[in-house]
């Protein structure tokens, strides 16, 4: 434009210029969204897959008192808990972000409600396994075009374990 037509500035070329600016903004955002900013509906059955498993706990019969589940609490500015709990053959320690102790009568906790949880299942692994078992969650993500821009496609999109034990005592707590 300047150097055939020795012209410095046009109005249509300073528009197409403006326009093309905000397409590519516009675009970097929603891919930006589609990629960092995704959270599912965990019912959404097109965006996911969900699958329950449940384990038996093994009772830990180590030192002190016999427990299913030791919980491992920081005293810092941003506190943290872990869960550790046995299974055949392996120990397990889980973040208490993805994680929830629950006992008495009713197998869901508050924090579990989050998770579409089925409570008749639960009630029928309370009978199964006497109210000592984890239901781990998993969340997987369909792999569909929707989830292929934001490179989640098969991908899991959450897991979280529900530590079910018949009640309190069945806990030891350290404190770090």
């Amino acid at each position: 434009m300047i150097i055939k037509k020795h012209q410095r500035f046009n109005w249509p070329n300073f528009i197409l210029d403006v326009v093309e600016i905000v397409i590519f903004i516009v675009a970097a955002l929603w891919l930006f969204n589609q990629t960092a900013l995704d959270n599912p509906n965990l019912d959404d059955t097109s965006r996911i897959t969900s699958s329950v498993k449940y384990e038996p706990l093994i009772m830990n019969t180590g030192s002190g008192n016999s427990s299913y589940v030791t919980i491992n609490s920081s005293k810092k500015k941003n506190g943290s808990q872990t869960y550790t709990y046995y299974r055949a053959g392996s120990k397990i320690t889980v973040s208490s972000d993805y994680a929830t102790v629950s006992y008495g009568n009713n197998p869901m906790s508050v924090n579990a409600e989050k998770i579409p949880y089925e409570l008749k299942k639960l009630k029928q692994m309370d009978e199964k396994y006497q109210r000592a078992y984890v239901a781990i969650y998993t969340a997987r993500y369909e792999k569909n075009w929707q989830n292929g821009i934001g490179m989640h496609a098969g991908r899991i999109a959450t897991q979280y374990y529900l530590i079910r034990i018949p009640d309190s005592t069945f806990v030891k707590q350290k404190r770090s």
